[in-house]
């Protein structure tokens, strides 16, 4: 009997050892795991700017991930300016947007925290981004004024692509984020300016 508790003792111990490595290596995974999608900001300079990186809503995407929603958004985009005849509208790029905030998710940006960011849609269906004066990045975009579909595909490699459900006001353009590329946590209220803003 004393050998049989001996050995069922030791089986538990043994048991019980395997099971908290296996837990100390899945949380060593996780963390590693998490600190990849987090730290995007080192596979390009642009993003290390943090408010850049969540106007682009990167801070949740592995930098793995990126080319592939390229792949597909170049698809898409050719699709609908087939569809579109390439129509750019005036309403959307006659002037530039500056953005006044951002909602991820569970986070409200704080007021004036997106200060000087903006973007210029251009007739040519393409855009610039940047901050104050500085230009700080350019794509090419399709717009649906039936669908009020806005995709926005960027020039850098390392910056995902984005699709927004765009409605468009006269000084106001409120941009809700789907899920296709990873935004449907986000959306954002821009507001028409004439010039780039200045500090």
């Amino acid at each position: 009997m004393k050998n049989i508790i001996s050995l069922l003792l030791i089986l538990s111990c043994v048991i019980f050892t395997v099971s908290c490595k296996e837990k100390i290596n899945k949380a060593v995974d996780s963390e590693s795991t998490d600190a990849t999608s987090t730290d995007i900001a080192s596979n390009s300079s642009l993003l290390q700017d943090t408010l850049m990186a969540k106007i682009k809503n990167m801070t949740k995407i592995y930098p793995e991930e990126v080319q592939g929603l390229i792949d597909d958004a170049k698809v898409i985009i050719n699709h609908r300016w087939k569809e579109t005849d390439r129509k750019s509208f005036i309403m959307l790029d006659k002037d530039l947007w500056e953005y006044e905030f951002i909602f991820t998710g569970k986070s409200m940006s704080k007021p004036n925290e997106f200060d000087g960011y903006w973007i210029d849609f251009s007739e040519d269906l393409t855009y610039t981004y940047g901050r104050f004066q500085e230009d700080l990045g350019k794509g090419t975009y399709t717009y649906s004024i039936d669908s009020g579909l806005l995709l926005l595909i960027d020039d850098s490699p390392s910056i995902k692509p984005q699709e927004f459900e765009a409605k468009l006001f006269d000084q106001t353009l409120i941009m809700d984020g789907n899920s296709i590329y990873k935004d449907n946590n986000y959306n954002a209220k821009l507001t028409r300016i004439t010039s780039k803003p200045s500090r």
